[in-house]
């Protein structure tokens, strides 16, 4: 099933997303993008390729004229940013698929914006979901899954290790790498700093358990490095920091039901892990890890063709069938 596309947002994983739209067989029709230099040029050209016949503008009214069935939206984390652009993709009569880390759990931390998309898509009777590897795989989806074959889950702990130094340039800013202590509090003070997404994680897990009177806490820090570390982006010296070490709780009836811990740093080892304590007790490790660069492309992409067969509005990865078909 070849689906017309348009990606909104051309940074590195919106590229991504699109030459993997094109590899799986879809039809890029346009693409949206503020930057100047690209502006006006054939998307293929941008993406290193042939020209593939789609423009790049950076007005999303053209969404009217290119009549996409789905737009990759891979531009802005934060909720407050992005709702006029995913308006703009509804009143297209687009589905939305986003890498957009406070779309993918939005219910708590904006209700008023949740019911705001909920309704202009249940309306114009198309599905707006956010997705990508963490959150919407790792953390969230993935032990909600594994939990089908428990009997009775007592305890979720789910971890995550990732090295830092292997990912993109804006990760490792996003984290840190390279900052002293003192730095990495100012900027912790200022806010908007750090992996975006735990608490949404730690929400929908709680939602998928059905743990429903659940309540989420998180903790935040620097991850300081223990040798000094040279990257295409950063230099870390020893005792400065390498990354972040993240932490959300949740609590039901004040006893503690899972845990989920998020290292991402430059030198820290690749692994993910879910132990699930019940009955029977499971235990599953990605040895070296999901990668996130290419997962999250790999998940927004596989999602846009499920969106149409699940109800409209605004959605979620539990919502959503998990397996990739008629790829």
């Amino acid at each position: 099933m070849s689906l017309r596309i348009v990606q909104f947002g051309l940074g590195p994983i919106g590229q991504a997303c699109a030459r993997l739209a094109l590899d799986h067989g879809h039809q890029l029709v346009g693409a949206l993008d503020l930057d100047p230099e690209r502006v006006g040029k054939d998307v293929g050209e941008i993406l290193g390729r042939d020209a593939v016949g789609a423009e790049v503008r950076d007005d999303p009214a053209a969404l009217g004229e290119w009549a996409p069935d789905v737009v990759l939206h891979t531009t802005l984390s934060f909720l407050d940013r992005i709702e006029g652009q995913l308006m703009a993709c509804i009143d297209a009569g687009a589905h939305v698929v986003s890498s957009s880390e406070e779309l993918f759990w939005p219910f708590d931390r904006d209700p008023a914006f949740s019911e705001r998309i909920d309704r202009a898509a249940t309306e114009a009777g198309v599905v707006v979901v956010g997705t990508g590897v963490n959150p919407g795989f790792v953390m969230d989806l993935l032990p909600v899954v594994l939990s089908g074959v428990v009997a009775r889950v007592d305890r979720v702990d789910v971890s995550r290790s990732v090295d830092a130094g292997r990912r993109r340039g804006p990760l490792q800013k996003k984290v840190g790498a390279g900052l002293t202590e003192a730095a990495f509090r100012e900027r912790e003070a200022a806010g908007g700093f750090g992996h975006i997404g735990m608490v949404e994680s730690a929400k929908a897990l709680a939602a998928g358990l059905g743990w429903d009177t659940a309540e989420v806490s998180e903790t935040f820090g620097p991850h300081l490095a223990d040798a000094d570390y040279r990257t295409e982006h950063a230099t870390v010296a020893a005792g400065d920091v390498a990354g972040i070490h993240q932490t959300a709780t949740v609590t039901v009836d004040g006893e503690t039901r899972a845990t989920l811990t998020l290292t991402m740093a430059v030198g820290a080892r690749d692994e993910d892990r879910v132990e699930i304590a019940g009955d029977p007790p499971l235990t599953v490790v990605v040895e070296g890890g999901t990668f996130g660069d290419t997962a999250t492309v790999a998940a927004v992409v596989n999602t846009a063709r499920r969106v149409a067969g699940a109800r409209p509005g605004l959605r979620t990865m539990l919502e959503i069938p998990a397996a990739a078909t008629n790829r």
